[in-house]
């Protein structure tokens, strides 16, 4: 084995999903979609969050205990030969080590290498389920209402990762079809070590040492264990940052907030009256919608504690300065419940979020979630983080999410805004100058570099019908990232002078 380049990133490939006809992207610290409405930016954010969901070992995705990251289980049976041969191997890496901690990076070769290779084979067997948890996060009763329109052979999710310089890839290939959905792993010829053997128990060690006379059942289990703890602790190199937990803010949150609480108290009335009359039909939640709305009701058990590290600023607020000239509360009414309020600056009294101004709304979960949800390593999927703000606040706001992102948290966002996009860029190029270089420029306190940054336009084309999703580069002579907002205000200037040169003679 050998030690994986961190260059490479991890690579999805989408095609005929949706409205998406070909996509092909790589995840980065802040990734950016854009382009017209009805394009698939929604629909590639809602698969991505799916992706992490099932590699996290999410509570969508429970058939693995807490995460795929050092607890996954292998369950074959292992052979006389492969016992034999393990043992050796373990018995000649950790002679010298009969108690923990154990080194951090750990050579595999011979028996190791090749259980560990027929280990990843059990993915293989996850993609019904992966399947099933793609059309709840979708909202829909099954994948035939996924695949596009007038394509064939079903859509095809890839995720791709390059382990060296030569042609040697990871890959997942997940082909959705209208019954039945298969994944298929592919695994290099040369699988990169990066085992941690840290958190291995020595009891689980010493199990598997080769000892005389029959082995017992706890030692056949102890080998099973150990095989997926080896396998654990590669995969997260293979398929990062998909192996940590996501969060997803939908649009319209304004509305979702002034809502959630009328709803559950209807159901909370009805409850009583379960079975003396007529069930009406269960409205169905999208699993993003589901998801956001029982984070929000969760909200309410949660301390005021933030679970960011002390040394971290609190970029919840963070936001509530730069942009709230307030502050967001979370009360807890006798039920439990969680009541949600605003206290503008200055004020002895809070006021309900729903009498606040559509852009505390928008912006509030954002807050909370930073404050009791996110934590470092995680990732915010944020829809349209512009609704309700107004340009200079779209500015603003896209500086703080660059802040998130150099304090640790991954950002993914679908965006129709220029603002959002030309203050995106300015950050990138900050990158560009020293610290004392941006001294005196509005935002120079925060800067991404360009490998951490990257934007996506969806274009909806006519032949193959359906949207191309390519990057956008930035532009070394204007310095944005040109996504076609300029040909709207060239026509709507073309327009007016149109209209002004008719006034005139007219006049």
């Amino acid at each position: 084995m050998t030690d994986l380049n961190p260059q490479y990133p991890l690579e999805l490939e989408v095609k005929n999903f949706g409205p998406i006809a070909e996509a092909k992207i790589d995840l980065r610290p802040f990734t950016v979609f854009v382009g017209p409405s009805n394009t698939g930016k929604s629909y590639l954010a809602i698969l991505i969050y799916t992706l992490h969901e099932h590699f996290s070992g999410g509570a969508r995705f429970n058939y693995v205990p807490d995460t795929f990251v050092g607890r996954m289980i292998w369950d074959q049976q292992l052979s006389q030969k492969d016992w034999e041969s393990l043992s050796e191997w373990l018995e000649g890496t950790f002679k010298n080590m009969r108690e923990p901690p154990y080194e951090e990076n750990t050579l595999l070769s011979g028996p190791a290498e090749d259980l560990i290779r027929s280990a990843f084979t059990r993915f293989d067997t996850r993609g019904d389920l992966l399947g099933k948890g793609i059309c709840r996060f979708f909202g829909v009763d099954g994948t035939k209402g996924l695949i596009r329109k007038s394509s064939h052979g079903g859509s095809q999710v890839t995720l791709k990762r390059r382990v060296l310089e030569d042609a040697n890839l990871f890959m997942q290939k997940l082909t959705i079809g209208a019954r039945k959905t298969l994944l298929k792993t592919t695994i290099p010829e040369k699988i990169p070590d990066q085992l941690n053997l840290a958190y291995i128990s020595g009891d689980l060690i010493d199990l598997v040492r080769p000892k005389k006379g029959t082995r017992s059942e706890s030692e056949l289990r102890a080998a099973n264990t150990f095989i997926g703890h080896l396998t654990g602790s590669i995969f997260p190199s293979l398929i990062a940052p998909l192996d940590m937990p996501a969060f997803y803010l939908p649009a319209d949150r304004t509305g979702i907030m002034h809502s959630h609480m009328a709803v559950t108290s209807a159901l909370i009335h009805n409850a009583p009256m379960a079975g003396l009359r007529q069930t009406p039909p269960t409205p169905m939640f999208s699993g993003v919608l589901a998801d956001f709305l029982e984070q929000l009701i969760n909200l309410g058990g949660q301390t005021q504690q933030s679970h960011w590290p002390r040394r971290t600023k609190d970029l919840g607020g963070l936001i509530e300065k730069a942009l709230l000239d307030g502050t967001v509360h979370i009360q807890r009414t006798e039920t439990g419940y969680p009541r949600f309020t605003y206290q503008p600056e200055g004020w002895k009294d809070e006021l309900p979020i729903l009498n606040a101004s559509s852009m505390v709304s928008e912006l509030a979960p954002v807050v909370l979630y930073l404050r009791h949800v996110v934590q470092p390593g995680n990732v915010l999927i944020i829809e349209e983080p512009e609704s309700h703000l107004h340009p200079a606040m779209q500015v603003e706001f896209t500086r703080q999410l660059a802040a998130l992102v150099r304090a640790g948290v991954r950002v993914i966002i679908t965006t129709h805004s220029e603002w959002v996009l030309e203050e995106l860029a300015n950050i990138v190029r900050l990158s560009g100058l020293s610290k004392a270089e941006r001294k005196g420029i509005a935002g120079g306190d925060v800067a991404l570099r360009p490998e951490e940054v990257g934007a996506w336009l969806f274009q909806p084309k006519n032949r193959p019908r359906g949207s191309v999703v390519k990057e956008i580069p930035l532009d070394d002579d204007s310095g944005l990232f040109p996504s076609g907002f300029d040909e709207v205000a060239v026509a709507l200037h073309n327009n007016w002078a149109e209209i002004s040169s008719r006034g005139g003679a007219n006049g």
